[in-house]
Formats: C-alpha cells, structure tokens, sequence
C-alpha cells in the first residue's frame, strides 16, 4: 500500500475509533438516562401505593368517600391514584399485589410474574428492582415490602426506551461511517497535496538512476520535503565531484601509463629484432625492464590507492604518537636507501590510522630523496604538532608549489625523475583524513619544505 493509502486509512480509523468512543459514552449515558426514568417511575408509583396514596375501584365503591372503611381486609389494596376525587390508571404500568406466600391478592393492567425473589420481599426482604419479560415485550419492575407479609410490584414496559436506544444506535452508526468516509476523503486530498513534493523527489530520482544525470533538482521549498530535497541535491553535487574525479584519474592514470608500457614494449621488440646481444647490452636492457616494470608496479598501487580511497582504511583508528611512526618510517628508510637524515622529534598523542600516517611519511621521504642530492641530509622534524620534512635540492618553481599536491603532476623540471606523480597526492589525501593540512614551500638557504599540522 503507498503512503497516501496508508495515511489515509489511519485517519478513517482514527476517526471511527473516536467516533465510537464518543457514541458508546453516549449511548451509555443514555441509556442509564431512560433506565434511571422508568425506575424513578416505577418507584415513585410503589411508594404511593405504600403509603395509601391510591386505592381499588372495589373499595372506592364500597366506601363513602371518606376515606378507607373499618374492617378492611388484607386482600383489598389501594392501587389506584385518587387525587381532587379523580382516580387516575396508569396505561403504560401494571400494578400487582401479592401476600407473604406469592399468591395474587389484586391486580391492575396485566398479571407479573411472582418467582422466589418476589416471595423474599413479600417476607420482609428489601425492595428488589430488575427486568422481565411479559409475552415477548420487556418491562422494567420494582417489587417493595407491603404491610406484616405481602408485597406491591409495579412494572413499566421499556419498548420505548428500547425503540429509542435502537434508533440512537443506528445514527451513531451512521454519523460514524458518515464522518469516517468524509475523514477519508479529507486524508486522501491532504496527503495528496502533501506527498506531492514526495512524488516530484520521487520522479527526479528516478530519472537520475535512468539518465544518470546528476544535475540538482532545485526544488526550491522552506519545508521538510525541502530540507531533503536540498539534502539530495548535496549528495548529488559529492556523487557528480566523486564521477568527474573518477574519469580523471582514469585519464591521467591512463596517460600515465602508456609511458612505461610504451617502454617496455620497445624494449621487448629490440629483444626480438636483436637476439645476438653482448652480455652488456643484455644487463643494460634488463635493468632498463626492471626498472620500467617497478615503475609501472608503484604507479599502479598508487593509482588503486586513490581509487579506492584511503590506504588501510578497514583498519581502525587508534591511539598512537605519532614521533613512534615517523621514527618507524625513517629508520625503514635509512636502511633501504642509506640516506642521512636529521631526525628531531617530540611525542606527538593524537588517534589516526598507523599505516596510513607511515605511508605518508614514507612517501615525503622518497620525494626528499628522489630531489635531493645524495650528499646531504634530509631534515625531518616533529615539534607543536607539525611535521617538516627538508630537502637540499634545487626547490619548486613558486608557479608549482600549489600543484605539487595534485594527481599526476609532475613539473617540467620532474619529468625526467623516475615516478608516478602520486606520492604528495596521497600525502595530502592522508592529511585530509586526519583533519591535517599539508603544505610545501621552499627554504631559504634552498630545497623544499614541506610540512604536515595537525589540529
């Protein structure tokens, strides 16, 4: 079911529930209403009957109009009402006297039944109201003590009450299927009006996945559906960045290896073309092959390293000096290259990824080392933070020290050094990761500096 199918079902539902719940306290309150009516009736009738307000058509005929005659006998109850002479019969009650053992001494409108309870009262028992049933039809009756040993019943028939009840019933049905159905209604047009916005995000990012066009939507809205529309439009702008760095790094990647392949191939071909080498020109070439193909081997760990991201990454931070990793680092790196270097370090606490922040270091000392000359040392120190590392060679034109950085870059004055042009690509991606900023300049007394400062 679709969202505006789902909300508007819960409005109608909610709507009928509460509906409901108003109409049975209505018809509750109701109900108890007529019942309390046609009790306080059958009440106030008994209790007029008790106290001698009403008495027999017999005795009426008997007696002189005075009042009740000597010698009158148990059987002979008043059970009519006698007000300014008028003797007044209840139409709708029935009106029944009973002795001590449940036998009918007089009645008036229709015979009640006269069961074990009745008896009770007839003996002395307080008065006892409850319902009963006379030939098919529901009435309403109150049986109260009467003298030594009998006792009065007074019924009322409840079809009204009950016609009246039904009737309220079947409205309360209606007026909740009514307002359900408009409550419906209304659901389904507010929803509709509300998810519109949804159904336009909708319709944009499926022709995004269709045409792979990652232009922003704009949908121009101060509301929640704008906010995330707005929100898309970010994670749109990030995925077209990530695509168009993406087919960049392919071109350059691209163009960065033909060279080494273009090597190797003529290398190979001369091979052919020239079985009968002397053994020099054989060692030459091979080391020649060797060399393109550790070339070719760095750049391609290093281009699947931008590619995918950072280095090491799946592995957590942790807490680590960071004086630890550079001091790691150089000594790798004397022992593999033989190179001085002036090293000048103080703990340095932060939380990073250990081999990523080596292989940044390892990258800035074999740039310090590639440009540098044998015969002096590299300079690297560790102090507030930041990480310098000095080399004493010729420097970076001042028109490439804001491109050193970048992927593939190579000055015309590095063209002809061995390497990929990613080694400070990947420092300063590191950096990134850390928060840290990286930045090279050149030395007064000459060479490169570059420097990495944590925050």
């Amino acid at each position: 079911m679709s969202l505006r199918g789902r909300v508007t079902a819960i409005v109608a539902a909610l709507v009928v529930v509460g509906i409901g719940a108003v109409a049975v306290i209505a018809y509750g309150v109701t109900r108890n209403e007529l019942t309390s009516e046609v009790d306080q009736f059958v009440k106030e009738r008994a209790q007029e009957i008790v106290e001698g307000q009403r008495e027999s058509r017999d005795r009426r005929d008997r007696n002189d109009g005075n009042g009740r005659a000597d010698g009158d006998v148990v059987g002979e109850v008043d059970l009519e009402l006698d007000r300014d002479g008028v003797t007044y019969t209840d139409a709708d009650a029935i009106v029944q006297a009973i002795d001590g053992d449940g036998v009918v001494i007089e009645s008036d409108g229709g015979d009640l039944p006269v069961d074990s309870v009745d008896i009770a009262v007839a003996s002395g028992d307080r008065a006892v109201l409850r319902d009963i049933e006379i030939d098919g039809e529901s009435y309403r009756m109150i049986t109260v003590p009467y003298g030594d040993s009998g006792a009065i019943q007074v019924a009322r028939s409840t079809a009204s009450t009950d016609s009246v009840l039904s009737e309220l019933g079947w409205r309360f049905a209606l007026v909740a299927v009514s307002f359900a159905a408009l409550a419906a209604l209304a659901g389904w047009l507010l929803m509709r009006r509300a998810t519109r916005p949804l159904a336009d995000l909708t319709a944009a990012t499926e022709r995004v996945a269709r045409t792979h066009d990652l232009e922003p939507l704009r949908l121009d809205r101060d509301d929640e559906i704008g906010r995330l529309a707005d929100s898309f439009d970010e994670m749109l702008l990030a995925l077209s960045s990530s695509r168009e760095q993406q087919r960049r790094l392919v071109q350059d990647a691209g163009h960065e290896l033909r060279t080494p392949l273009t090597s190797l191939r003529a290398n190979i071909e001369y091979m052919e073309r020239a079985p009968a080498l002397s053994d020099h020109q054989r060692g030459e070439l091979l080391t020649a092959l060797r060399t393109e193909t550790e070339e070719l081997g760095v750049l391609v760990n290093e281009v699947i390293a931008l590619a995918s991201g950072d280095v090491g990454d799946a592995d957590p931070d942790t807490d680590l000096d960071l004086a630890d990793v550079v001091a790691g680092a150089v000594e790798r790196f004397r022992r593999r290259t033989e190179h001085e270097v002036v090293l000048s370090l103080e703990p340095t606490p932060l939380v990073g990824n250990e081999a990523l922040l080596d292989r940044a270091v390892t990258n800035l000392l074999g740039n310090a080392h590639k440009f540098g000359p044998a015969d002096r040392p590299i300079e690297v120190c560790l102090a507030d933070r930041t990480l310098t590392v000095r080399d004493h060679g010729p420097g970076i034109d001042p028109s490439d020290l804001d491109r050193v950085f970048d992927r593939f870059y190579r000055s015309d004055a590095a063209r002809s050094q061995p390497g990929s042009g990613l080694g400070l690509a990947i420092v300063r991606q590191v950096a990134e990761r850390h928060g840290a900023t990286a930045r090279a300049t050149n030395a007064d007394a000459g060479g490169t500096v570059v420097t990495l400062t944590f925050p």
